[in-house]
C-alpha cells in the first residue's frame, strides 16, 4: 500500500476537481481512496503502508503519449531539421538499419525519457516491435506496440521514388501479428495495436489486409496522416482520392483508429474524420519545427477527440503541451484560446479515450490504474503558484517531474528511472549511433 499526502491533487474527473490537504491511497494496482487527509490517516493508522510526502508537490494523472517511435531517438537533433519525416529521409538511420538489439537499446532511451518526463503509457510505432515491447517492459511503462507495417520500399521515399515489395509487406504485418500472439493479457501492461504506417507507403490491398484483421483481433490502429504534401500527391496520383477517402475505402476511418499529423487535411476529410468517430493525434512539436500548425481547433468544432502525442525527439509531454497551447493561439491569432486547462485535457483524458482506455486511466479516480506524475512545484521557475494547471502548461520543465507511478509501481524516483542504468543505456546509444550515422553518411 502507497499513501499520497500533502500535495495537491489535479484530478481530470468530470468535476475537474482540484483537491487540496487529501490523500490519495494505492493498493496494487488501483487507487482506492482518496479524502481528506484526516480521514485517510485514522482509517489507515494501522496500515503498513509507504508513504509519499507530496508537500510543495502537484500529483497529476500520469501523461498519455499517444504517439511515439521511441527506438528513432536514434536521431535526434538532426530531424527536427529535416524538413520531412526521417523515415522519408536517405540521409538518416533508418529502422531497418537497426538489428533487434539495436532497436532494444533505443527503445530504451526514448521510452525511458518519455517515462522521465511523465509519460505513464506510450502508443509506440516503430521496426523491431518485438524488442522494443521487450524495451518497454524492462522500464516498467504501459504502451500499446505496433509494428510499423509498409509494401513500400523506404529507401526510395527521399527521390519520390514509391516500389512495392510484396513479401517485405507480408513479414511486417506478420510481425505486427505475433505481438497479439504474445501479448494477449488485456490487463498486461504491454497490449498490442495495429500499425499501418501511412496511406502512401501501405498499398491499398494492404491497408484491406489491416482492416479485416482488426475483426479477429479488435484494437488500435496507429497511422500517420496528411503529414505531408507527398504523401497526399502520391495517393492522389494512385487513387485519384485524399488520404482520407483511402483509409475510409479499406475499412480504417472508425474509432479505433489514431491518425497522427493531419496537417494538411481539408475542410471535407475532417467531416470524413468526424463521421468515423477516428482519434486524432496531435503532435505539436514535431509540426511546429517543420514550419506546419494542424487545425485542432476546426477539428474540435467537428465534434474530433484530439490527444497529444510527442512524435520523435525526447518524449517531453509537458513541452508538447506549451507548443500546442502556442501553436493553437498561433492559428487562430487568439490570445487566450485554448486554455491550459483544454491542453491538459487533451495529455490526458482525450488521450485515454483516443487509447481506448478511458476506464481505466487518464484520470486520478477512485477504481482507476494508479498511473501519475508527482512534479516538484518547490522551485523558482514554478513560484508562485496562483493556478497549478497554468504552472504546468506555460512554466513546467520535464525535469520538474521527481515521481512516476505506473500500474501502482514506483518506476521513476527522485527524477531516476529505476529499472535501468542510465549511464549504461546512453553509452550504448552513442556507441551505436556513431557507428549508424558514419554509415548512413560516408562522407
Amino acid at each position: 500500500m502507497l499513501i499520497l499526502e500533502n500535495g495537491i491533487f489535479v484530478t481530470m474527473d468530470k468535476a475537474r476537481n482540484v483537491y487540496k490537504n487529501r490523500a490519495l491511497v494505492i493498493d496494487g494496482h488501483k487507487i482506492t481512496a482518496i479524502d481528506d487527509k484526516d480521514t485517510i490517516e485514522t482509517k489507515y493508522a494501522h496500515e503498513q503502508a509507504e508513504r509519499i510526502d507530496c508537500t510543495g508537490k502537484v500529483v497529476f494523472p500520469g501523461f498519455v503519449n499517444t504517439h511515439i517511435h521511441s527506438a528513432q531517438s536514434v536521431v535526434r537533433g538532426v530531424a527536427e531539421n529535416l524538413g520531412r519525416a526521417p523515415s522519408y529521409t536517405a540521409s538518416v538511420p533508418q529502422g531497418d538499419d537497426l538489428t533487434a538489439s539495436e532497436s532494444y537499446v533505443f527503445s530504451l532511451l526514448g521510452a525511458a525519457t518519455a517515462l522521465r518526463f511523465g509519460s505513464t503509457v506510450i502508443s509506440d510505432n516503430y521496426a523491431n516491435s518485438m524488442a522494443n515491447a521487450k524495451a518497454f517492459e524492462t522500464i516498467g511503462i504501459r504502451a500499446l506496440v505496433s509494428e510499423r507495417v509498409h509494401d513500400m520500399i523506404f529507401y526510395g521515399l527521399a527521390d519520390g521514388i514509391y516500389e512495392k515489395d510484396e513479401a517485405l509487406g507480408k513479414n511486417l504485418f506478420e510481425k505486427n501479428m505475433a505481438l497479439f500472439e504474445k501479448y494477449g493479457d488485456p490487463d498486461g501492461r504491454i497490449l498490442p495495436c495495429w500499425g499501418p504506417h501511412a496511406p502512401d507507403t501501405c498499398s491499398r490491398e494492404l491497408l484491406k489486409k489491416i482492416a479485416d484483421a482488426t475483426h479477429k483481433h479488435p484494437a488500435p490502429v496507429t497511422t500517420h496522416l496528411a503529414q505531408s504534401r507527398m504523401e497526399l500527391d502520391r495517393v492522389r496520383e494512385i487513387y485519384h482520392m485524399s488520404s482520407t477517402e483511402l483509409l475510409k475505402e479499406c475499412g480504417l476511418l472508425n474509432d479505433a483508429l489514431m491518425a497522427a499529423h493531419g496537417v494538411f487535411l481539408t475542410e471535407e476529410d475532417m467531416k470524413l474524420l468526424a463521421d468515423g468517430q477516428v482519434q486524432m493525434i496531435h503532435i505539436p512539436e514535431g509540426n511546429a519545427k517543420a514550419g506546419a500548425i494542424a487545425d485542432v481547433y476546426g477539428m474540435q468544432q467537428k465534434g474530433l477527440n484530439v490527444a497529444i502525442g510527442t512524435d520523435n525527439g525526447a518524449g517531453n509531454m509537458i513541452e508538447n503541451m506549451r507548443i500546442a497551447l502556442i501553436a493553437g493561439r498561433i492559428n487562430r491569432h487568439c490570445v487566450t484560446d485554448p486554455l491550459p486547462e483544454q491542453i491538459l485535457e487533451m495529455a490526458t483524458v482525450n488521450g485515454a479515450k483516443a487509447l481506448h482506455m478511458e476506464q481505466k486511466i487518464g484520470s486520478l479516480e477512485v477504481g482507476k490504474l494508479a498511473d501519475l506524475v508527482i512534479m516538484d512545484y518547490d522551485n523558482l521557475h514554478m513560484t508562485p503558484c496562483t493556478d497549478v494547471i497554468g504552472n504546468l502548461v506555460h512554466l513546467g520543465l520535464g525535469n520538474d517531474v521527481e515521481t512516476v507511478i505506473v500500474n501502482g509501481e514506483i518506476v521513476v524516483e527522485h527524477g531516476h528511472v529505476l529499472h535501468i542504468d542510465e549511464e549504461e543505456v546512453m553509452r550504448d546509444a552513442r556507441r551505436i549511433a556513431q557507428l549508424k550515422w558514419a554509415k548512413s553518411d560516408p562522407s
